[in-house]
């Protein structure tokens, strides 16, 4: 990796972390960095209480400690929420954004309350519900659907910052087309909020580093 040439950061999504990213990177040609979110091992923090902040605060210091130069910043689902936080303060490296089935809203909405407004209440409790029973731990100490499930939720509730993103910052979109979890239409919607100007097709359920990395990292490396 010479100065110019980009560094692909990969943001996994709610219940992984960077190990998710590990068969798309290896077949990847660009210099890659996977980063941990807080409340993963060795970035400890309880899963209830990481805000975007925390996230984006996290990525930006990885970013900082492996190399200068150019990034190209790519979020997978609720990871999508961090991106904008994170161009905001990488500023001018910053080649673009590529959410990968990415949730995105507009500046200072909340992703529950956007799309799915009568159900705010019920996930808000529902959030609460687990927050009181798991509260103080990290992933390593709850089970996968757990563990999701409260990442999901608290980024899902929270809004979601713009500001220090200019629109000359290019966006992509990775649509997955057998999605269960975030379909088609609804992710339309996130496309439209990130103002993407390019959108391609994966044909992959919620999760293209596990269904097919090799596909994934063939985009990657073409957007690097």
């Amino acid at each position: 990796m010479t100065r110019d040439d980009p560094l692909i950061v990969l943001v996994h999504g709610a219940g992984h972390d960077s190990s998710v990213w590990d068969a798309t990177r290896a077949a990847m040609r660009a210099a890659t960095l996977a980063v941990d979110l807080p409340g993963r091992a060795g970035r400890p923090a309880s899963l209830c209480d990481v805000t975007v902040a925390d996230a984006a605060a996290a990525i930006v210091g990885d970013v900082a400690a492996a190399a200068p130069g150019p990034v190209l910043l790519v979020g997978h689902s609720v990871a999508g929420t961090v991106l904008p936080s994170v161009a905001a303060q990488l500023g001018e490296r910053v080649l673009g954004m590529v959410f990968v089935a990415g949730i995105a809203v507009g500046q200072g909405e909340v992703p529950i309350a956007r799309y799915l407004p009568e159900r705010l209440e019920q996930v808000t409790e529902a959030f609460a519900a687990l927050c009181a029973e798991h509260r103080g731990n990290a992933m390593e100490r709850l089970d996968v659907k757990t563990a999701s499930s409260i990442d999901s939720l608290n980024f899902s509730l929270q809004p979601m910052e713009w500001a220090g993103v200019g629109p000359e910052v290019p966006r992509t979109y990775v649509r997955c087309l057998r999605d269960p979890i975030q379909p088609r239409p609804m992710q339309d919607l996130f496309i439209a909020a990130t103002g993407a100007t390019e959108v391609i097709d994966i044909d992959t359920g919620h999760t293209p580093a596990i269904d097919n990395p090799t596909a994934l990292a063939h985009i990657l490396d073409t957007l690097a």
